[in-house]
């Protein structure tokens, strides 16, 4: 046995069928074969039993934890939220603009080329492709890739309006045609989505293997609203005049840790019992 360095846990590689002792922050684990990614605070441990195999073994570290990361993994109550153009307003806009802007570090150091370029599958000057660390780049029945919009200005779905749509088809184009030419995956193998409310507010798009069956809450109605229904809405949009999704109630699942639990819970529905 020996001890994995801090160095190969900062580095994506794999360690060729060597059994290796993982000890971090008082974490231990024993596995033959291990696949490691590592950015910022996040490094993501694969660990397999065999050549032939889907992975056996999935370990998330995040170093340091804030307190917002462990209010995030705590198992949560859901509710389910019905989000008012005016409770935005009141509650949701301001929430998203007092977002942190270290929460969203990792995503401006792949955007502006800093980290992460060599898995970069599409650029452009409108969005980046590459695979999510939630993906161990090897089992193709979980597939995940994201693609990162370089557009600052839109924070989340609200945002979206009839001018992006070049944007969003594009994204969708692209991604299909990188899934093809990588992996042989043809037409209606992908399920392209956005999330609302998303982890982090800086747009992106999750593209799956459309067989994927892991993630479910994330994938649930309510959370993730597919990318060819936003596409279509956005195409009913008017020239001019507010946007479907300036207008629109959107209805949501919300866990007791989110930081908007207390004002929606109490106001949703009710905008008169809101807290003062």
């Amino acid at each position: 046995m020996r001890p994995v360095s801090s160095a190969e846990m900062g580095s994506s590689r794999r360690l060729n069928w060597k059994r290796a002792q993982i000890s971090y922050d008082c974490v231990i684990f024993r596995a033959p074969l291990w696949f490691i990614e590592s950015g910022l605070q996040y490094t993501r441990l694969f660990g397999w039993l065999g050549e032939d195999r889907d992975r056996d073994v999935k370990i998330n570290v995040i170093c340091p934890a804030t307190e917002v990361h462990i209010r995030k993994y705590t198992k949560q109550e859901q509710i389910i939220v019905r989000e008012t153009p005016a409770l935005y307003e009141q509650y949701v806009k301001p929430y998203i603009s007092g977002f942190p802007a270290d929460r969203t570090k990792w995503m401006e150091n792949i955007l502006t080329g800093l980290s992460e370029q060599s898995k970069v599958l599409y650029s452009s000057s409108e969005f980046l492709i590459l695979p999510d660390m939630k993906w161990d780049v090897k089992t193709l029945s979980s597939l995940y890739l994201i693609a990162l919009v370089q557009d600052r200005s839109i924070r989340s779905l609200r945002d979206l309006r009839r001018r992006h749509l070049g944007l969003l088809t594009s994204i969708q184009r692209e991604a299909s045609r990188v899934v093809q030419d990588k992996w042989g995956l043809g037409n209606g193998s992908l399920r392209m989505y956005i999330h609302y409310q998303p982890s982090y507010y800086h747009f992106h798009v999750h593209i799956v293997n459309a067989n994927f069956q892991g993630n479910m809450l994330g994938m649930s109605v309510g959370q993730a609203h597919l990318l060819d229904d936003i596409i279509s809405l956005l195409q009913l949009d008017p020239e001019d005049g507010p946007g479907v999704f300036e207008r629109m109630t959107l209805t949501y699942g919300l866990g007791d840790q989110h930081g908007l639990f207390e004002a929606m819970r109490h106001s949703s529905g009710n905008p008169d019992d809101a807290p003062s």
